[in-house]
């Protein structure tokens, strides 16, 4: 239903990647069904996962948290989204349109004495793969076809070979959601609407350094009310200006049903889109969380859950909260630039249960989770226990959550210490500040290093001289390496002092993890 909203949007507004230097080109797995299997029983049951190649870069999500959720089903609708970017003045245009190939591979893992994975035939051409071109303006798929089809959802292939599987998937081509020197901000007030209630949607153009510098050729915001009960999209504003930095437009939903809205801008023959924004209007009693920013599949999303404070907030519908996450997610978020750029990314969601975070000062991090915390919420990569109490915020590596203060009085980074203890939770980041931070070197993609030895040899890659590297001592009889050593520079970086800029190794960090829901392994 969420991705049917989604498309079924495109109607409204007509995306006007024609004319953009770079596309953001996404293929959907939509369903994965088994047609005959000579290895399942003897290898154990199926378990899909997808290759996917999209003008010759690849994607894999073997190992995937979406994939060991599916282990063992046969037929499977994932909605694995796999997305890049792709430069139209590098694309073959021989034909006079400008296409690029894309590949979809279907892949059983095996485990034990099964000799390696197995590809199911899904095609009834040559090979196993699915193979095609996409145009990119209009997009249109060739399937075969001289003349293509329209891009969109409900394309089927299957394969004849002895392991066959069917294969349902869509193909989308819009306007990336940032550009170098160029970002779009897009905003609603309130964040989670009712029905009945005025909403508000802001557009502003922005520069590469987070400045209102950009007065856009054309900024475009449109709304539309997706009625559940009979699957049709209702327009609630098509706001179109020119010659302007920033725009708002206000409506008001009046019946049931989800919001759907996004925002474009248009610099030049540059375009920006920052994805279709789905927010469900209904504050309900469920348990479930509430999207008040559903922009894709979890698999190829950042998830961060919302939770109130109960030491601040009477509840979960507590206007005091609902505008605090407003301001969370406009300056938090959307207000730093490595996670503007990568606005379609992220879902956001308000937890209808209350935690509480720890305000003991120890060290401890003890926070109190919400209700269902590892059951309904295990998805979620991050949950943000707001508060407003004068406290130290911290993060819990192991249970994916954190708390952050919101009121500038107590705080007046309160808002970065956000997007601080964000770096922590979901990215994986390190502290860099001296001396009690919370230290330890990742595997792949570290900011913070155990010896000198390895910041040195770090150190290249990130564009850096060995004698970028510093150290600073953790004074405690108890723990065991007290040195540790960072060549990030110290204090103007988001992981020291909260409203530095992020550095070379923590946006080597952002890449990562954002790469990884680039091919739905979120």
């Amino acid at each position: 239903m969420i991705l049917a909203a989604c498309a079924a949007m495109l109607g409204v507004m007509t995306p006007t990647a024609s004319a953009a230097p770079n596309v953001k080109v996404t293929v959907t797995v939509d369903r994965i069904k088994v047609l005959r299997s000579s290895e399942e029983g003897a290898c154990g049951s199926i378990d899909w996962y997808a290759k996917v190649f999209i003008n010759g870069v690849a994607f894999n999500n073997e190992d995937s948290p979406s994939q060991d959720e599916l282990e063992g089903q046969g037929d499977i609708s994932p909605g694995w989204e796999f997305s890049t970017e792709v430069d139209v003045a590098t694309l073959d245009q021989s034909s006079g349109v400008a296409k690029f190939p894309v590949t979809i591979e279907v892949w059983d893992e095996d485990g034990g004495f099964c000799l390696g994975d197995d590809q199911y035939d899904a095609s009834q051409a040559v090979g196993r793969g699915i193979n095609f071109q996409v145009a990119a303006s209009p997009c249109r798929v060739f399937r075969g076809s001289s003349t293509g089809a329209p891009c969109g959802s409900g394309y089927i292939d299957s394969g004849t070979a002895e392991d066959a599987a069917e294969v349902t998937y869509s193909v989308a081509v819009d306007d990336p959601a940032s550009a170098p020197g160029l970002r779009i901000r897009c905003t609603s007030d309130p964040v989670a609407p009712t029905i009945g209630t005025p909403v508000t949607v802001t557009a502003t153009a922005l520069d590469g350094a987070m400045m209102p510098t950009i007065v856009a050729d054309e900024l475009q915001i449109v709304a539309a009310r997706n009625r559940s009960t009979d699957s049709v999209r209702y327009p609630l504003a098509d706001h179109k200006v020119s010659g302007v930095n920033s725009t708002s437009v206000t409506f008001t939903p009046t019946e049931g049903g989800d919001l759907v809205y996004g925002c474009r801008l248009r610099e030049g023959t540059t375009g920006l889109f920052t994805g279709w924004r789905r927010v469900d209007t209904n504050p309900g009693t469920s348990a479930e969380p509430r999207p008040i920013s559903y922009t894709g599949p979890r698999a190829s999303r950042i998830d961060i859950v919302f939770v109130a404070d109960r030491d601040t907030y009477t509840s979960s519908r507590d206007p005091r909260f609902l505008d605090d996450v407003r301001r969370v997610v406009e300056t938090s978020y959307y207000g730093f630039n490595d996670f503007l750029a990568n606005q379609d990314k992220f879902n956001f969601w308000i937890a209808r249960a209350q935690g509480r975070a720890d305000d003991a000062n120890d060290g401890d991090c003890d926070h109190d989770l919400p209700a269902g915390w590892d059951d309904t919420f295990a998805f979620a990569d991050a949950g943000a226990i707001l508060h407003r109490k004068n406290q130290r915020d911290c993060a819990l590596r192991g249970d994916r959550i954190f708390s952050g203060v919101v009121d500038t009085a107590v705080r007046s980074d309160a808002l970065q210490v956000i997007t601080h203890e964000s770096g922590h939770q979901p990215f994986g980041l390190a502290d860099e500040y001296p001396p009690d931070g919370g230290y330890f070197q990742q595997d792949v993609a570290p900011n913070v290093y155990e010896d000198m030895a390895g910041c040195i040899a770090d150190a290249p890659a990130l564009g850096r001289e060995a004698t970028a590297c510093r150290r600073w001592e953790r004074p405690t009889d108890w723990w065991p390496d007290p040195d540790w050593f960072s060549s990030e520079p110290a204090p103007n970086d988001v992981m020291y002092n909260n409203t530095g800029p992020a550095n070379a190794a923590d946006i080597r960090r952002y890449v990562l993890i954002f790469g990884d829901c680039a091919s739905a392994k979120c």
